[in-house]
């Protein structure tokens, strides 16, 4: 035995393990992370880039337009007194004559309605002038001093006096001053009105003799709330604001409901608003901003974008320098939020989840070609599998002494038993499902957002505003009586396979058969239930010219269609459902088909229906009455659709549209005699109108018991 031990090797250390998954799976999971930063990355990028050209975009067309607008307005009464300073100048008016400078201004002012007072007042204090939008004359000669303001003809000649104020001189007054001390056309300091919550101007220009003696001032009154109409008629992005404001900080006009003033109070006048004060937060903090920028207001003096930040979100800023050579130095600002502009930044998103996606299938097709490569028997198996999981019931697997696997053989044999056996049992389980099916339609299992019938339970339903439409049969209980129960049955069917199918054509789906009577509803568009209704009434056309050339009598149906806010999904118990609408405007819609037997008419709408047709223009729509059902205290406007009728009845109907309307007029402004001969002359022209001869029967009757106190036409229904 050797004196010394023998040296022990050490164990070699085991090799990690990794298993198959990890080993496929992980070099695309880091394939899929990397190219989804980057690609976020990027996106975040562009979104940035995108804002901000967005931003850029829309301040500079709105300012734009801003500057124009401002320009076309304060140009015209600029260009009003230079036409009339040639007219004078060339002696074509005489200055000296009331009557005819006040014509004359009377017949500017009724071209030039948006203008205030336009006026001319001379050298010893006389003032002339007209007011078409206030409608009065306005004269202050040098005899007796005194300022009256005449209510005027057409042909601007002074009628009546409508105020009087004494010991008026108009060479005291600022506008005039003013005109003299600058000596060339200007603009007088923006004031409140007195008379309106507005700010006015005046543009005066003031005219001389060849030997620069003066012979008088022009005058025009502005009213600067036409500038603010403007500016809120804008749409700038979602919730941008665009704001006037002079170099002193006074505002002028802007897109808010602010006043640009503060009213008076007591003895206090109104008082201008400094945007500074203003209660609108955009707009002071914008104006801090531009101070912080630019020290003073009057040191901008050309087009400027800038950017803030209010309550953590960030504002795009636009400062234009306006003016008109006539003294006006205004500054426009346009204000949009970046918020406005996230819908950008949303479409990146999708672009990069989009890419993400595609990046996520190609890993997925790389893990595939590996996985198959290694594992090439247990993926057919398993898309067999997956063929079966889709439906595709008809799967056999043959493995002829494929590597000689005695658990794969195993795993395959068993597989084609149970594939065998699936197939037998889901052959059953599809004639039952298309049995349900049948009960409830592919539509209604869409609605509710059902993947098949056996996911319905008691109580699912959707809530949402839609358009519902029912329809009967009339005197369907007489014609009943005549059929033994299988003649029913044929007849009912018959009617209904012609009517149903127009319904899902329309984007619409029956909720559920009442008899002889059909419940519809259409989720989208309140045109689909008028077009689905249209397409019934022309089906069963057809249908009656079937049973007249059997030698049966035609059928009339009613149809009734609303609008509004109902649940439509499953109710009844545990062991017996069906689909059903709840809704108070469910109720109201059976109303108006009940009404069509009153009033004559095969279709009938409602207003709310009216209101939201996308193209009401496409169809022939009559008003007919504003009725209370049974059961309500609220009135409804009631419409009939007329395309639906026979082409002889319809021509009718629009021949007579304009005489039904203006004795409907007379009838809901409780002129009976006018109405009833309004409805007699209808009723001569088509006899048939059950609609004239309904109104004439309560002619009748309020003539026998008196128009009720606070009468306005509508009419309250005691019958279904």
């Amino acid at each position: 035995m050797s004196l010394f031990p023998s040296r022990i090797a050490p164990k070699p250390a085991k090799p990690k393990k990794l298993g198959l998954r990890t080993t496929l799976v992980f070099p695309f999971v880091l394939q899929v992370v990397t190219i989804t930063g980057l690609v976020g990355w990027l996106s975040f990028r562009s979104g940035q880039r995108a804002v901000n050209d967005l931003a850029t975009q829309l301040r500079q067309e709105i300012v734009v337009r801003v500057h124009e607008e401002v320009d076309r307005y304060l140009d015209a009464p600029q260009l009003l007194h230079q036409f009339n300073a040639q007219i004078f100048q060339q002696d074509l008016l005489n200055l000296e004559d009331p009557e005819a400078l006040t014509r004359y201004f009377w017949q500017q002012s009724q071209l030039f309605i948006q203008f205030g007072t336009i006026a001319f007042a001379n050298d010893r204090g006389e003032f002339f002038g007209a007011n078409g939008l206030e409608d009065y004359v306005v004269i202050a000669t040098q005899s007796d001093r005194t300022l009256r303001r005449y209510s005027a003809n057409p042909q601007g000649e002074p009628e009546a006096v409508l105020s009087e104020r004494s010991e008026y001189d108009a060479r005291t007054r600022s506008w005039y001053k003013t005109a003299l001390s600058v000596g060339q056309p200007t603009w007088t300091e923006i004031e409140p009105s007195t008379i309106g919550q507005r700010l006015d101007a005046s543009a005066v220009y003031p005219l001389y003799n060849p030997d620069r003696s003066l012979r008088g001032i022009l005058l025009c009154d502005v009213s600067l709330s036409g500038l603010v109409t403007f500016l809120q008629s804008l749409t700038i992005g979602k919730t941008g604001s665009a704001f006037i404001v002079e170099r002193n900080g006074l505002l002028v006009a802007n897109s808010t409901p602010e006043l640009p003033y503060t009213p008076g109070n007591g003895d206090r006048p109104p008082q201008r608003l400094n945007a500074l004060n203003s209660a609108n937060p955009t707009l002071r903090t914008a104006l801090q901003t531009l101070l912080e920028s630019f020290g003073n207001l009057d040191r901008i003096e050309r087009s400027h974008q800038l950017e803030f930040w209010l309550e953590g979100e960030r504002q795009f800023l636009q400062v234009e320098p306006f003016q008109d050579g006539y003294g006006i130095n205004w500054l426009i600002l346009v204000i949009v939020p970046e918020s406005d502009f996230m819908a950008q930044i949303h479409a990146n998103t999708r672009n990069t989840l989009l890419l993400c996606l595609l990046a996520l299938v190609g890993a997925i097709a790389m893990g595939i070609l590996t996985a198959r490569w290694i594992t090439h028997p247990i993926l057919r198996l398993t898309r067999a599998s997956d063929e079966m999981a889709r439906g595709n019931l008809n799967q056999y697997i043959y493995l002829p002494n494929l590597l000689q696997i005695i658990e794969i053989e195993k795993l395959t044999q068993s597989f084609n038993s149970m594939a065998e056996q699936l197939k037998t049992s889901f052959d059953s389980l599809e004639t039952q499902k298309n049995a349900f099916a049948r009960f409830f339609p592919t539509e209604f299992l869409k609605f509710l957002q059902k993947p098949d019938v056996t996911r319905i339970e008691l109580g699912d339903h959707v809530s949402k505003e839609m358009a519902i439409a029912f329809s009967d049969i009339r005197s369907f209980t007489t014609l009943s009586e005549s059929m033994t129960p299988q003649e029913n049955f044929n007849f009912v069917n018959a009617y209904l396979q012609r009517v149903s199918p127009e319904i899902c054509k329309y984007n619409g789906f029956v909720v559920k058969f009442i008899g002889d009577a059909v419940m519809a509803v259409f989720p989208d568009r309140v045109d689909d239930a008028v077009d689905a209704g249209i397409a019934q009434f022309q089906q069963l056309q057809q249908l009656n010219s079937d049973r007249q050339t059997q030698g049966q009598l035609p059928i009339q149906i009613g149809m009734g269609i609303h609008v509004g806010y109902m649940m439509v999904g499953m109710v009844g118990e545990q062991n017996r459902i069906q689909g059903d609408a709840i809704s108070d405007n469910v109720n109201l819609t059976a109303r108006l088909e009940g009404l069509t037997k009153f009033y004559g008419a095969s279709m009938v709408i409602s207003e709310e229906v009216v209101k939201q047709l996308h193209r009401p223009e496409k169809y022939q729509i009559r008003f007919l009455d504003r009725a209370i059902v049974k059961g309500r205290s609220e009135p409804i406007g009631v419409y009939e659709v007329m395309d639906v009728e026979q082409a002889d009845r319809r021509a009718l109907k629009l021949k007579t549209l304009a005489d039904f309307q203006q004795a409907l007029q007379q009838y809901c402004q409780g002129n009976l005699t006018e109405a009833r001969q309004g409805f007699e002359q209808v009723l001569r022209i088509n006899p048939t109108d059950k609609a004239a001869q309904l109104y004439l029967e309560r002619i009748d009757r309020l003539n026998q018991q008196g128009i009720p106190a606070n009468w306005n036409g509508v009419w309250a229904f005691t019958q279904k």
